[in-house]
């Protein structure tokens, strides 16, 4: 009897196991897909090529859009015009950003900034974007008091305090505690939201650089708010 109950047995056991982990890993998958498809906005450049807005306004996750406007002291996204004219000719909510460089001094990028910006409606906080590579000549110093300095030329120029904008990691070893009080926009491509060192939280989560959207070519950034935040937390 042992030498054929048992196998039956076993291999009874085995399918039943077999059965609870595929369940678990479809329910996972089906879980991560909706997690994945949960976003309130998006970030572009002219990586995304010519973007129909007509089209990506019908999409009403889509609460807000940042664009981005400069980078260091002369250059201008040349897909900038177009992306805030089209993007705010459907009602979408839009913001501008500077590309942070330690190549030029902070005031004449902050003047590339406004001089692209000159003419364009802004609908949310001027937003700076500070990544290892556009700084990597700096020290830890420098890139705060250069980032202190753009974030009061543009408190000053707009009564409110930019958003900041960097990877979660270059912002903890870079950037913390200095500037957890400001809203934060921070990157992380993972399923796990970002963490910051210090007493503080982020705001804004962009979460992939691989989304999709009706109306734009290849990928684009996904972006979440997170907990407490809203479109009226970045209004300007």
């Amino acid at each position: 009897m042992k030498s054929t109950i048992f196998p039956r047995t076993f291999h009874t056991l085995f399918l039943f196991a077999f059965c609870v982990i595929a369940s678990a890993a479809t329910t996972s998958h089906k879980s991560h897909k909706n997690i994945k498809r949960q976003y309130d906005g998006i970030d572009v450049s002219h990586h995304q090529g010519k973007i129909d807005w007509k089209e990506v306004a019908k999409d009403k996750q889509i609460k807000f859009v940042y664009i981005k406007a400069t980078q260091g002291t002369s250059i201008k996204d040349k897909n900038y015009e177009q992306n805030i004219k089209g993007a705010r000719r459907q009602g979408l909510r839009c913001g501008s950003y500077h590309y942070l460089s330690c190549l030029t001094s902070v005031r004449s990028q902050f003047r590339n900034f406004q001089k692209a910006m000159r003419g364009h409606k802004q609908d949310l906080i001027p937003m700076i974007d500070i990544e290892h590579e556009g700084v990597k000549r700096w020290s830890k110093k420098q890139v705060q008091d250069s980032v202190a300095l753009f974030a009061k030329l543009i408190e000053r120029k707009y009564g409110k305090k930019p958003l900041i904008y960097s990877h979660v990691n270059f912002y903890n070893s870079h950037l913390t505690p200095r500037y957890n009080k400001y809203f934060l926009f921070l990157s992380r491509y993972s399923s796990e939201r970002p963490s910051i060192k210090g007493v503080g939280r982020h705001n804004i989560w962009q979460f992939t650089d691989r989304g999709r959207v009706r109306g734009i070519h290849g990928n684009v950034d996904l972006d979440r708010f997170m907990s407490g935040t809203s479109l009226s937390s970045i209004r300007l």
